[in-house]
């Protein structure tokens, strides 16, 4: 089984939704129900279908700032929604941009949070990362960070851009790729925060 057959079939099981399980199918005749306008429009009516079906208590609420749209998901136990480690919310946020891209192009990007999920896994990354620029300062050594998103990555290089004593540096390949937080006076050459 390839791995993206096995994360979708992860994410269909995480919200409940088995191969097996017999699946409705309602065909509407075309241009008797008005379909959603925009990308906010299209992204709301995604995410409330996949909302009822998990929990009636759930509810959305969607901005957009330019190609930008930011969705959070409230109400009910998000538990399940957000999975372990935040796979499911990853997942969904990537299902969601395919919707999008499927309707707009690459035109739009979706960041979505549950509950304020993100936002505290943001705030751990910048903790960790001050605390090794901390460490790294004291000791004059590289410290290996874990293995992270792109997105997490970019948070700690960002953080630690204009740092006076660190620098950083993404090294490794794919599901391995770290950030490495160097002293500035013994950092490779190109180690200045590339993601």
């Amino acid at each position: 089984m390839d791995e993206k057959k096995k994360s979708i079939d992860d994410l269909l099981s995480d919200l409940g939704v088995l191969e097996e399980a017999p699946v409705e199918v309602e065909l509407k005749e075309a241009g008797k129900e008005p379909r959603p306008q925009g990308p906010k429009e299209v992204l709301e009516a995604f995410l409330v279908g996949l909302l009822l079906r998990l929990d009636p208590a759930h509810y959305v609420e969607v901005r957009q700032e330019g190609n930008l749209l930011k969705a959070e998901v409230k109400g009910g136990d998000l538990g399940r929604f957000i999975g372990k480690e935040g796979r499911t919310l990853k997942a969904v946020e990537y299902l969601a941009g395919v919707v999008l891209a499927k309707h707009f192009g690459g035109a739009y990007r979706v960041v979505l949070d549950a509950a304020g999920y993100r936002k505290r896994q943001e705030d751990k990354i910048r903790r960790m990362a001050e605390d090794a620029a901390l460490t790294v300062a004291m000791t004059g050594e590289p410290l290996h960070l874990p293995p992270m998103r792109p997105s997490e990555r970019r948070i700690v290089h960002m953080l630690l851009k204009n740092h006076p004593q660190v620098t950083t540096e993404s090294q490794g390949e794919g599901e391995a790729r770290h950030v490495v937080v160097y002293p500035r006076d013994k950092a490779p050459p190109g180690a200045s925060g590339a993601a």
